[in-house]
């Protein structure tokens, strides 16, 4: 079973620019972060259920990436 680190905290998207932000905590420790980015007008179509799937997936994305840039 995969133990799932990070939970998403909440987000929003500012409709008009098009800015993105999510917060995410560490479930162990504690830590927050905040990631920050601008959405495509292509992932803006759909529901709103589905726009924050979406860009919760690719805050998701972001810290993996992330992780992985600061494994050593």
């Amino acid at each position: 079973m995969r133990l799932e680190l990070w939970q998403i905290d909440g987000g929003t998207i500012d409709l008009e620019d098009r800015d993105a932000k999510v917060r995410a905590i560490h479930r162990i420790d504690g830590t927050e972060i905040e990631i920050r980015f601008r959405v495509t007008e292509k992932q803006m179509k759909g529901l709103p259920a589905s726009l924050r799937q979406r860009i919760e997936l690719r805050a998701a994305d972001r810290i993996l990436s992330l992780a992985a840039f600061l494994d050593v």
